[in-house]
């Protein structure tokens, strides 16, 4: 008769058997349970297995626009630089003289850096002319960017801003100024981003000028309402609530949307963006500022009896 097996430490291998099976099954099911919580877990930004109870906050502020801008361009051009000045000069006077004889006080005009370039076609980046050497005298261009700002806009009803704003584009292309965007900043646009052509640039822009009491309005907001949500879930669970342990900023106060392309803020779709302490917003009506906050706040075991029953309850 074969002897039985025996194990290096001297015991028969069967008395191990459901000992072995037992591991191998908490095994499995602390595989799965690590799967489930990857699979069903918290939400992607929140952090697992931490403590306390974390909400999401969201507050919203808007104030009406207080200044309208409207960009213009001046140019001239000769084949002699001085006679290229003297055109310039004339046509920038006339323009700065148009918006003078308005008498608005609230009306002011800013000059932009002097570009001196060369006239000829818009440059096609898709194309490359071979015989340019070969072209007529080289004529000089000289340009400049001008500003034409209203301020005291929130003063106006909507009717008297349009009217406003009407007027001040008017002036501007009868003294002979070009107004939004030039044919070669637009084909910057089509070639680098994929917009331009009509509407790749606000006409008028209006703008918010110090945001940063509207922003702390818009934080004090989703603080406030984190604070609500937290508080309706801990006396739903049965929990005290304790102080803040942690706030992280989920979305920006605007969403950015706004390009710098040769010293001028163009923008797709109308939206706004934050411009250091300026909201620029293409339409006329209150400008928004939006924030999202994450805040966790800390629990403890609920002190009256009311709250240990709701905690007891399965």
């Amino acid at each position: 008769m074969t002897p039985p097996l025996v194990s290096p430490l001297g015991a028969r291998p069967s008395r191990f058997r459901p000992l072995r099976r037992a591991v191998a099954v908490l095994a499995i099911l602390a595989a799965s349970a690590g799967s489930a919580s990857a699979q069903y877990g918290s939400p992607p930004g929140i952090p697992q297995n931490i403590d306390g109870l974390t909400v999401i906050g969201k507050g919203t502020a808007s104030a009406a626009p207080d200044l309208a801008e409207i960009d213009l361009n001046v140019s001239a051009s000769a084949e002699l630089t001085g006679d290229a000045i003297v055109k310039f000069r004339d046509a920038k006077k006339r323009i700065l003289e148009a918006f003078e004889g308005l008498k608005l006080p609230n009306v002011s005009v800013e000059e932009r850096g002097l570009l001196v370039d060369q006239k000829g076609a818009t440059p096609n980046p898709y194309y490359i002319d071979y015989n340019a050497s070969q072209k007529t005298k080289t004529e000089v261009q000289l340009s400049r960017k001008l500003v034409v700002k209203a301020s005291g806009l929130r003063e106006l009803d909507e009717d008297a801003a349009l009217q406003l704003v009407g007027r001040l584009l008017d002036v501007a292309q009868d003294a002979g100024a070009q107004v939004g965007t030039t044919a070669s900043e637009n084909l910057a646009l089509r070639y680098m981003y994929g917009i331009g052509g009509a509407g790749a640039a606000d006409l008028v822009r209006f703008v918010l000028e110090d945001a940063g009491k509207l922003q702390e309005q818009a934080y004090e907001k989703a603080v406030a309402d984190a604070k609500e949500r937290a508080e309706r879930l801990a006396r739903l669970s049965g929990v005290e609530l304790g102080p803040v342990l942690a706030v992280r900023e989920i979305s920006a106060p605007v969403v950015p949307s706004r390009l710098a392309i040769y010293g001028i803020e163009l923008s797709e779709g109308g939206k706004e963006e934050p411009v250091g302490q300026r909201l620029v917003s293409s339409k006329l009506g209150d400008i928004p500022i939006r924030v999202e906050l994450q805040v966790r706040f800390a629990i403890h075991p609920a002190a009256n009896e009311e709250g240990r029953e709701k905690a007891a309850t399965p």
